[in-house]
C-alpha cells in the first residue's frame, strides 16, 4: 500500500524541469513581442522608467507563462488524481519564480535595486496581486493538465478495448 505523505514519489524533476523551461521559453517569446512592439528594447537598466503599458504587458505574459509551466509539468508527469497534478504545477511555479529572481539578480542587480527603492505601494500591492493570479492559474494549468491525462488514458484504453474485441 502506498503512503499518502510519501511526496517524494508524487512530484517528478522531469516534470518540474519542463515546467520551467516552458515558462521561460514563454516568457522570452512574450518579451521578444513586446520589444517588437516598441514598448521595450531589452534594456533591463531602463526597468524603473518604463511605463505602464511595458509592465500590464509583461504581468499578462507571467500569468500565460506560469499556466503553461502548471499544464507542462502536470503533462510530463502524468498523474494519477489531482493532487499530484497540483503539487506538479505548484513546484514547477515556484521553480519559476526562483528561476525568474536569481536571473534577475544576475543580469541586472542594479535595475533591482532602483526598482525596490523606486516603487510606491501601489506597485507592490499591483505586483502581488498579479503574481497571486499568475500562480493561481498556474495551479489550475496543473488541474487541467490532470484531467486532459485522463481523458487521454480512457480513449487510449477505449480504443483498446475494441482493437483487443
Amino acid at each position: 500500500m502506498r503512503n499518502k505523505t510519501d511526496f517524494s514519489s508524487r512530484i517528478g524533476v522531469r516534470a518540474v524541469t519542463a515546467g520551467v523551461m516552458t515558462s521561460t521559453a514563454f516568457m522570452f517569446l512574450a518579451l521578444s513581442l513586446i520589444a517588437a512592439l516598441g514598448l521595450w528594447n531589452f534594456n533591463l537598466n531602463e526597468l524603473p522608467t518604463i511605463g505602464a503599458p511595458f509592465w500590464i504587458a509583461v504581468s499578462i505574459a507571467w500569468v500565460f507563462s506560469l499556466y503553461f509551466a502548471g499544464l507542462v509539468a502536470s503533462l510530463c508527469f502524468r498523474p494519477q488524481n489531482n493532487l499530484e497534478g497540483m503539487l506538479n504545477a505548484i513546484a514547477a511555479c515556484c521553480a519559476s519564480y526562483l528561476f525568474c529572481i536569481f536571473g534577475f539578480l544576475f543580469f541586472a542587480p542594479g535595475a533591482l535595486e532602483t526598482l525596490l527603492i523606486s516603487s510606491s505601494p501601489q506597485f507592490f500591492l499591483r505586483a502581488f496581486l498579479g503574481n497571486l493570479l499568475a500562480f493561481a492559474l498556474g495551479i489550475y494549468g496543473g488541474v487541467v493538465g490532470v484531467h486532459f491525462e485522463q481523458r487521454s488514458i480512457e480513449s487510449f484504453k477505449e480504443k483498446r478495448k475494441y482493437v483487443h474485441t
